[in-house]
């Protein structure tokens, strides 16, 4: 394939699903040879910053803004981003970049645009499907990240768009490299009571992803005489309000001392290898990245039952409690866990087609059909 000029869209540079598909893939992009730009509607958290700057260094152009724009400003600076940058192709991810793009070049024919749902239902919201249905004519291509976005975009918004499904994927040599040293991981990121037990929750502090169901079943496993659990929450404050409520709730159960709030890291592969169990007891996911990779890590997982992890069940090591989850059976679940000895080992699991790299070729693939490339 001859170079081509790919900008991704993105509303704020962060550790999230979106913008951690995008920094993938501009590093796989850019390694075959193409020349990768990242814009954004939002400034760069802070955490994100040595990401951002990794990309950089690797030959990414980044269009960020100082400040967070609003209304038309969204508008005028992806315009004028595009115009800087002239791309062949533009992939924007989500909701808001998505209508915010299209918006800025409806009046043109160039760039190719693609738009990527990151969620199962990005159009909920009437006023957001209004501008979806006149904006849908500058469609190249809708892709969801699981059949489900796919199906309510074409049930909420319509059916006259091409839509595909490409599931996100993880470097999974890469988690179970690190997983081989789990013991010095384990060591060196948290340094271990004897007997204490390690268990991760990563993403954003937010109601969607359920801390406080991780932290209440903490809270009835040390009522019922265990205490030799630890709760590390990986990942940044999204909420505030749930967040502060999640902290007072961990000093009125009294378990403040085996609630670990680490924030926004950069180093999830590391904490997963040294990690004895992964919670992930989330309300609602759309095909999450970080369950992949805590998945190619080994670890003891537990998972909700919601829809989107359905294809974890049966896997070695995996356990799944309600959906929507509960901290009885979360409890439950990890009394059982914990007295089994399931934490103790790493799990070896076939990922199949949840790899990266079938990911990235399926990406290619359609960039190739978009742009009519030669295979």
């Amino acid at each position: 394939m001859r170079e081509i000029s790919i900008m991704h869209v993105v509303l704020e540079p962060r550790y999230s699903g979106a913008e951690m598909l995008v920094r993938n893939l501009a590093q796989h992009q850019m390694q075959s040879g193409h020349r990768v730009s990242i814009t954004a509607l939002r400034p760069v958290q802070q955490s994100f910053a040595g990401e951002m700057q990794k990309l950089e260094q690797q030959g990414c152009r980044m269009l960020i803004p100082k400040s967070a724009l609003d209304g038309l400003r969204r508008a005028m600076w992806l315009y004028r981003s595009v115009k800087a940058i002239e791309p062949d192709i533009v992939f924007a991810h989500s909701a808001l970049p998505s209508v915010y793009a299209r918006l800025a070049l409806r009046f043109t024919r160039r760039p190719v645009v693609v738009t990527v749902l990151h969620s199962d239902d990005d159009f909920n919201e009437p006023r957001m499907r209004r501008m979806e249905r006149l904006l849908r004519s500058r469609h190249a291509q809708v892709v969801g990240v699981n059949s489900k976005s796919v199906e309510n975009y074409r049930l909420r918004v319509t059916d006259r768009v091409s839509t595909q499904v490409i599931m996100n994927g993880v470097h999974a040599d890469r988690f179970s490299q690190l997983a081989a040293r789990s013991g010095e991981w384990r060591q060196k990121l948290y340094a271990p009571e004897p007997g204490e037990v390690i268990a991760l929750q990563v993403g954003r502090i937010s109601f969607q992803k359920q801390q406080h169901v991780s932290v209440e079943a903490l809270i009835r496993l040390k009522a019922q005489g265990i205490s030799n659990l630890r709760l590390v929450l990986a990942g940044p404050i999204d909420e505030q309000r749930y967040f502060n409520k999640l902290m007072t709730r961990i000093r009125e159960g009294k378990v403040a001392r085996q609630v670990q709030v680490m924030g926004a890291r950069g180093d999830i592969a590391e904490l997963l290898a040294g990690a004895d169990m992964y919670l992930m007891p989330s309300d609602g996911e759309a095909h999450s990245i970080a369950a992949l990779e805590a998945l190619a890590s080994g670890a003891y997982c537990v998972f909700s039952g919601i829809p989107a992890f359905a294809g974890f069940r049966g896997l070695p090591g995996v356990s799944m409690i309600g959906d929507p989850p509960t901290a009885e059976d979360l409890a439950s679940c990890l009394e059982d866990a914990l007295a089994n000895g399931q934490w103790r080992r790493r799990y070896e699991r076939n990922l199949g087609d949840l790899t990266f790299e079938r990911c990235a070729a399926e990406y290619n693939r359609l960039i190739q059909r978009l742009l009519c490339l030669p295979a």
